[in-house]
């Protein structure tokens, strides 16, 4: 067999070979595999067959296309005219994971790999720089790419040297009794195609695999060892038996005993293997507690692997972010940091960083050079034990974007906790359902949390036992799901002891009125606006105050990174639980403050907006027992419409939009005249909250709308074909054989009508 490079050394002359690139990737995948033996078992393969059809991947090098980029090679074997004389200029391939997709379906062929299997293989195989080359063919690669594949003027043999190369590989590894049965629903296909990518970028690495000389076939795995220690994939050592007290103490606060409510309790009960879990409990009742305990302990008794906390918004993860590195901390004897992950952690995060890839761009290393952004994106950070993120990041794995397969390896065995899922639309929910299946098949454990998920949007989730259930009348807090695909009797909890809350509608001149008052008087309130500009307006009204005494502050999505991330820190302590800087003061904001962040309001003043959010935003009202508060009951104002309720039903829709404003670009209109008809049909003017959480969200979406004016029939129809194009967007991009889209949080995750 001849020498056919794969990596060039610094003077551009051939240096590591495709066959020992090959083993050395090989090793590394194998290596790795063997610190998941859950799930190989789940999957039907040994870290044998890893390796050895890993090794494969690049198979597709010895070929004329790839082999004349290198002028030396050319020059060592007479080829240099050949080339010169433009013989190679048309017709050759130059991708090599096209050639290697056609080569590793033949070699698998002749190894006896069944025919279904092989095309499966192959395709994940030869997709390893991110992109599928070709749909699973059965029949093999045809014409032209064959005649493209080789050469009669060069006197090699390429078919035969790349058969021979792969023997070559696959005696090295020595797969035993390989029977396995690949398809398009196989989780392990998938698997291993992330494995493959993620042990290629490792196997590049120059500092463990130098191109200027070959790797010692003895010393090889030794080297793939250091290299996952050096980069950080090892496992993670947990601390045994710890308590809830031990996980979440307060350590400002030793005297205190921290003690699981029975939501908790029932919840570390349910979740006891991989499955899909849907807490549903009121605001500030702890679900992320009972979340990250279960979490505990599936990791200490080896049925996970790590977590991932996905959020809806950046604002969100960054603070969850501070929360899990103190858990972590607290769990891990070898102190891992979790990641923070989403499109702008890399403007906040301080944790240590894998090293990149010691590549140079433009050189014949080239194929490396993905493995290096990779180490500096989220991706990279997605494949550490513990990250907290934006959903964004988990769904690009479910969308055909560049990569994908990658974040189901990173995913792979983890507990997945989805936070407030009830907060996205159609689009982004679809996607949700079909990441939640993915990661099922997986070996994950997803527990879904909310405070406010409708009946409907659960049965989508998980299906009930009894399909009979009244949804109104279902318990609440209530633990649902299934495990290994079989649904489980939903267990209810004992509900926290309601409080009332007085709901008032007022003009934006009364609230202001009330706001300032209050705020004289010592207060903090919380005003919450629908958009930006909104916001922006609201805020410049209050500090154009003469002689104004309280302070006032804005935060939105929009700051610049470094200026929300101070106004955060600070007014997020200001509201927060411990009060200690807390002050006479008006916080005006979008809805980045209305989830999953621990602020405390003596009165919460808001635009109308759907009930589910409402109720989220109704979580940052007297959140916590808190002596001589300026208010002696707690209570939400609802800024007042410029049309009254009756004038909303009397007008057409396109005069509803008009009248609802900007909102009505936010949220669907014919959800807001719902919800706007509930909570002012309320007798008398207030709710009792966690009590009435299940009535007023499933009297909001209920379907009812044949009873309802015209023009509101005309936006649910409106509203039911606009989601259900969003569907159908979802479906397209979550097609994974169609697409390559561009790996962007987003973009691709996130369907809105105004940026």
């Amino acid at each position: 067999m001849n020498h056919f490079w794969a990596k060039t050394n610094s003077d551009g002359k051939p240096g590591v070979s495709v066959s020992e690139h090959m083993m050395n990737v090989g090793c590394v995948a194998r290596s790795i595999a063997e610190m998941s033996q859950a799930l190989l078992e789940r999957f039907g393969l040994s870290a044998t067959e890893v390796g050895a059809l890993t090794a494969l991947h690049d198979l597709g090098k010895i070929s004329p296309g790839f082999q004349r980029k290198c002028k030396a090679w050319l020059e060592e074997n007479g080829l240099t005219k050949l080339a010169r004389n433009g013989c190679w200029d048309t017709g050759m391939e130059p991708d090599h994971g096209k050639v290697s997709h056609s080569a590793i379906q033949d070699f698998l062929l002749q190894q006896g790999v069944a025919r279904n299997s092989a095309m499966y293989l192959a395709t994940v195989l030869g997709a390893h720089h991110g992109r599928i080359k070709f749909l699973p063919n059965a029949r093999g690669i045809k014409p032209p790419l064959i005649k493209l594949m080789n050469d009669n003027k060069s006197g090699i043999d390429w078919d035969n040297e790349r058969q021979e190369c792969g023997q070559q590989v696959w005696n090295y590894f020595k797969p035993e009794n390989f029977s396995l049965s690949f398809n398009d629903e196989s989780s392990a296909i998938w698997w291993l195609a992330g494995l493959t990518s993620v042990a290629d970028w490792i196997g590049s690495d120059e500092r463990f695999f130098p191109p200027d000389h070959a790797s010692d076939p003895v010393t090889r795995t030794a080297v793939a060892l250091q290299a996952l220690d050096v980069i950080g994939f090892r496992q993670t050592e947990f601390i045994p038996n710890l308590s809830f007290h031990d996980l979440f103490y307060d350590a400002a606060k030793p005297d205190i005993r921290w003690i699981p409510n029975e939501m908790q309790n029932r919840t570390i009960a349910a979740v006891d293997g991989p499955g899909v879990y849907v807490i549903e409990a009121p605001m500030g009742m702890g679900k992320t507690e009972a979340a990250l305990w279960a979490a505990y302990k599936l990791l200490v008794s080896d049925k996970a692997t790590g977590i991932y906390f996905a959020l809806p918004t950046q604002a969100t993860s960054n603070r969850m972010h501070i929360r899990m590195n103190e858990f972590v901390r607290r769990i891990s004897s070898t102190h891992n940091a979790s990641r923070l992950i989403h499109g702008n952690s890399w403007l906040m995060d301080q944790a240590i960083r894998l090293l990149p890839v010691a590549t140079t761009p433009g050189s014949a290393n080239d194929d490396a050079r993905t493995g290096r952004d990779w180490f500096a994106s989220a991706k990279r950070a997605l494949l550490a034990p513990f990250g907290v993120g934006t959903v964004d990041q988990a769904l690009l794995g479910v969308v055909a974007a560049k990569h994908f397969f990658v974040r189901h390896f990173a995913l792979a065995g983890k507990v997945v906790i989805l936070d407030e899922v009830h907060s996205y639309d159609l689009y982004t929910g679809t996607l949700i359902d079909k990441l939640i299946t993915t990661l099922e098949g997986l070996g994950c454990t997803v527990i879904v949390l909310s405070a406010t998920l409708t009946g409907k949007r659960r049965e989508q989730i998980v299906s009930f036992l009894d399909d009979t259930t009244d949804v109104a009348e279902c318990p609440y807090p209530l633990i649902s799901g299934r495990m290994e695909g079989e649904p489980f009797e939903p267990i209810a909890a004992m509900q926290p002891e309601s409080r009332i809350v007085k709901v008032d509608f007022l003009s934006i001149s009364d609230a202001e009125e009330e706001a300032i008052k209050l705020a004289n008087d010592g207060g903090s309130i919380l005003w919450i606006c629908n958009t930006v500009s909104a916001a922006q307006k609201q805020y410049k009204r209050f500090m154009d105050l003469p002689h104004r005494e309280f302070s006032v502050a804005l935060i939105h999505s929009r700051f610049p990174f470094w200026r929300r991330e101070n106004l955060e820190d600070k007014w997020m302590a200001r509201f927060g639980k411990d009060g200690t800087t807390r002050c006479a003061s008006i916080l005006v904001s979008t809805q980045v403050v209305e989830q999953s962040v621990d602020l405390d309001a003596d009165l919460l003043i808001t635009e109308l907006a759907p009930t589910d959010m409402l109720l989220q935003r109704l979580g940052r009202l007297w959140r916590h027992s808190r002596e001589n508060r300026p208010i002696d009951h707690p209570r939400m104002c609802i800024i007042e419409e410029e049309k009254s309720l009756k004038e909303l039903r009397q007008i057409n829709p396109k005069a509803i939009v008009k009248a609802l404003g900007k909102k009505a670009k936010v949220y669907a209109p014919f959800v807001l005249l719902r919800s706007l008809e509930v909570w002012k049909e309320l007798q008398p003017q207030q709710v009792s909250i966690p009590s009435q959480i299940r009535e007023l969200i499933e009297s909001t979406y209920i379907d009812r709308w044949e009873a309802e004016p015209k023009s509101w029939q005309n936006l649910f129809n409106e509203w039911f074909g606009s989601d259900s194009a969003k569907k159908m967007i979802a479906s397209r991009n979550s097609n994974i054989w169609q697409l390559a889209l561009e790996d962007r949080e987003g973009v691709q995750t996130r369907i809105n009508e105004m940026p």
